[in-house]
C-alpha cells in the first residue's frame, strides 16, 4: 500500500493517536513512509501488518524504526521497487 495511503487509512487513525501520546519524541510519520511505498521504495506493507506493529509498540511500551532499506536486486535491473527493510523495536524511555 502507498504510505500516503497508510498514513490516511481511518483504520490506523486511532493506533496512530495512541502512538504519538504515548512515544512524543518519535517521528512517526517518517517511520510509516518506510512501511509503505513511496515512489519506487518502501516495505510495501499492508493496514493489517501495520496494526501489528503499531498494537505491539503500545502493549510492550517500544518504538520501532526501520533500519536497512537496501535494493535487493542487481541495481541494473528495472523496475527498482523491491527494497528490503528490517522493523526494529526500541525500549521508549522518557
Amino acid at each position: 500500500m502507498h504510505s500516503t495511503q497508510l498514513i490516511d487509512h481511518p483504520d490506523l487513525q486511532l493506533l496512530m493517536k495512541k502512538f504519538k501520546k504515548k512515544f512524543p519524541k518519535i517521528d512517526l510519520r517518517v517511520n510509516m513512509v518506510y512501511l509503505g511505498w513511496w515512489g519506487y521504495q518502501g516495505m510495501g506493507l499492508d493496514v493489517d501488518a501495520v496494526k501489528v506493529i503499531l498494537e505491539k509498540c503500545l502493549k510492550e511500551n517500544k518504538y520501532f524504526k526501520v533500519w536497512r532499506m537496501n535494493w535487493k536486486g542487481d541495481i541494473g535491473d528495472m523496475p527498482m521497487d523491491w527494497w528490503e527493510g528490517k522493523i526494529v523495536y526500541y525500549n521508549y524511555k522518557e
